[in-house]
């Protein structure tokens, strides 16, 4: 049926616009389009999630026991109802007719549309270890994973993570706070190798192992192994090390959920391919946040995520085309109480110019990498107050003075105790 017709057999004829997936992302765009009035657009949301909207980046807290379930989600059925959009919850979309217009979900639903947002996130990366199906082996993704590692862990003595990256140290963290002794499996040679050189790295495993986790590292697990009731004891390394679990977490990072794109005959390739202004290769339909994939890159920060839900929102309620360029992201996070901060290039290579300030009493360390005198990579560890700073710096790719070797004091040593004098497009605020 033709989408004039559609119009014609109700009396409210605004658009329809529909949003496959319910996770932050999206939480995102509604507020963008709200912002922005949208009221040519009948919204309808479906979430195969029954708790509407709720911020992922909180599930580390709640499972350590720091933060109430209720106070994570932002955007509560209720809320949808209060907004006038309709909320289709526990549902998943299995294909979308994109002559017709229509979006197929998993209980046989049919759904007409006149604009489709794909945003249906990501999925826990896989491993290739053997026996996987025992039980209590989780990942950790959703408010459901927390419950049910919460449940498992009440009677656990051991756990082991799968994963050193920041979703993988955060759920160890938080059985070890439950009185798990935790003990990660981590492929590199120090956790969060994606954003800390070795020196910081190892500054973290030994904030961790003064709380109770232990580190298994340049190391995978080839194999779980279970007791008489199926249930996983064991895990087995691939230099044959064993460790002893009541419970896994299988927590390496991310896959984009892609299919009901690639089912449905859309372009993709590690994810939904979309363009500049977040338009896969099908007319009227878009895609934002894991899912998607620009110009070869898939995303699972925060920030450029954001930035795609403007492009979009703009786009859908023609306030103006804002062309999506992935930011540079600057990455800020704490774990274990630690504060970090990381952005640009973090591994010293023969080019750069490196100047590191490490005071071991205090766990603080600053790595400065420079190529010249213009400011390539910053990592801290400790104490991140200048993070914003040196970001501005790395951003504006200017000529820095010639006494660099100063920078890693921070901007009040710059300000109140030197007279250095930065470049304009650099100075200090």
């Amino acid at each position: 049926m033709e989408n004039s017709q559609r119009h014609s057999q109700r009396q409210d004829t605004r658009l329809e616009l529909v949003i496959v997936g319910n996770g932050m992302a999206t939480g995102r765009l509604l507020d963008e389009l709200l912002k922005r009035g949208c009221g040519q657009f009948r919204i309808t949301v479906i979430g195969d999630e029954p708790e509407g909207s709720y911020n992922r980046i909180m599930l580390s807290p709640v499972l350590a026991g720091e933060t109430e379930r209720a106070t994570i989600i932002h955007k509560s059925p209720a809320w949808f109802a209060a907004q006038g959009i309709r909320f289709i919850a526990g549902k998943r979309g299995t294909q979308i007719d994109k002559d017709k217009q229509i979006i197929t979900l998993d209980d046989g639903q049919r759904l007409a549309f006149d604009q489709l947002v794909i945003a249906t996130g990501s999925r826990p990366a896989a491993i290739p270890a053997k026996n996987q199906t025992l039980e209590n082996i989780f990942s950790f993704r959703t408010l459901v994973d927390v419950d049910t590692i919460t449940s498992a862990a009440r009677n656990a003595a051991n756990a082991v993570v799968i994963g050193g990256g920041l979703l993988g140290l955060e759920a160890a963290y938080g059985l070890a706070l439950k009185g798990v002794a935790v003990t990660v499996v981590h492929r590199s040679g120090w956790p969060l190798n994606r954003q800390l050189d070795a020196t910081a790295g190892a500054m973290l495993q030994s904030v961790m192992a003064a709380k109770g986790v232990a580190f298994a590292l340049s190391a995978e697990v080839a194999s779980f192994e279970g007791d008489h009731t199926g249930a996983v004891n064991k895990v087995v390394l691939n230099d044959g090390r064993e460790l002893d679990c009541d419970l896994a977490i299988i927590a390496t990072g991310i896959t984009p959920n892609r299919e009901l794109g690639q089912d449905s005959d859309i372009a993709c390739g590690r994810g939904v391919q979309v363009d500049a202004l977040m338009q896969t290769s099908a007319a009227n339909i878009s895609a934002l946040g894991e899912c998607c994939e620009f110009e070869g890159e898939t995303f699972g920060l925060v920030e450029p995520i954001w930035h795609q839900c403007v492009t979009l929102a703009d786009r859908l309620c023609g306030t103006r085309l804002t062309p999506f360029r992935n930011p540079q992201v600057a990455t800020k996070l704490k774990v274990s109480g630690v504060q970090l901060y990381s952005a640009g290039e973090y591994i010293t290579r023969p080019e750069h110019r490196e100047i590191v300030l490490h005071d071991c009493r205090h766990q603080v360390y600053r790595k400065l990498l420079l190529c010249g005198n213009t400011l390539v990579g910053v990592v801290l560890f400790g104490d991140t107050r200048d993070g914003n700073t040196y970001f501005e710096w790395l951003s504006a790719a200017q000529t820095l003075p010639v006494q660099v070797s100063t920078l890693t004091l921070g901007k009040s040593f710059l300000t109140e105790s030197t007279p250095v004098q930065l470049p304009q497009a650099a100075a200090i605020p």
